[in-house]
């Protein structure tokens, strides 16, 4: 409740992270989170996960390993470790403070994950931010000159990489929720395509359905759906 009104609170009360506990029904049940008193985006998203349950994916879907990309500050990671207790979990997240409450949320809900800090691109090396007004919402841009605003550098790694480094055969389920960036990654080196059993998205440019249609064709993946809650999910 201070964390929902805490913008009104006195300055002595306030805080810059506030940490609250609720109970969800099984699979996932008592939680407990970090969250920072940023005009409310990190509420945002946790209404998002738990409230909402915008990734409670269909009964057949049952990866044993979880690619997280823009895991944010954990939310979906925690969700998906409590849904598939067995499952291995993988974070990409390459915002220096939602890396640290990510760790400390994963932390307190004892779900175990590698961590990357980085960006998911098409390619390794380096890639500039623009920053948003809201924490869930900086995207990768493709100059260090945007139309307006500041920008930043961030590490960044190729899906292949990624897989190199945790050793897996296979991709069980890959979520993907980069503010727009997913048009370039599902479209350029992307022949690791054809290691994902399942992909879970948001799509954030118009167009959506057409592309997914044709990655659906080329990497042999069933005709995309768009889930109760609004996300595209393609299977095989």
């Amino acid at each position: 409740m201070l964390l929902l009104y805490a913008g009104a609170l006195p300055n002595a009360l306030r805080r810059t992270c506030w940490t609250i506990g609720f109970r969800c029904p099984p699979p996932v049940e008592a939680i407990r989170l970090m969250l920072r008193d940023n005009g409310g985006a990190d509420r945002f998203i946790c209404s998002e996960v738990f409230e909402h349950e915008c990734y409670d994916l269909p009964p057949a879907c049952q990866p044993s390993t979880i690619l997280d990309l823009g895991a944010n500050i954990g939310l979906a990671a925690i969700y998906f470790a409590r849904s598939f207790p067995n499952a291995r979990i993988a974070c990409v997240e390459p915002i220096p403070d939602n890396l640290r409450l990510l760790r400390r949320n994963l932390e307190m809900n004892g779900v175990t994950a590698a961590v990357f800090g980085a960006a998911a691109h098409v390619e390794d090396g380096a890639v500039w931010m623009e920053p948003a007004a809201a924490d869930y919402g900086h995207k990768v841009t493709p100059t260090a000159w945007p139309a307006a605003g500041e920008v930043f550098e961030v590490a960044a790694l190729a899906i292949p990489t990624i897989i190199e480094r945790l050793g897996w055969e296979r991709i069980g389920l890959i979520k993907i929720d980069i503010e727009g960036h997913e048009v370039a990654l599902l479209s350029e080196r992307s022949d690791w395509l054809h290691k994902v059993d399942a992909i879970c998205l948001e799509y954030h440019l118009d167009g959506g359905r057409s592309h997914l249609a044709e990655i659906a064709e080329q990497y042999g993946f069933l005709p995309p759906r768009v889930l109760p809650t609004g996300l595209w999910f393609l299977t095989r």
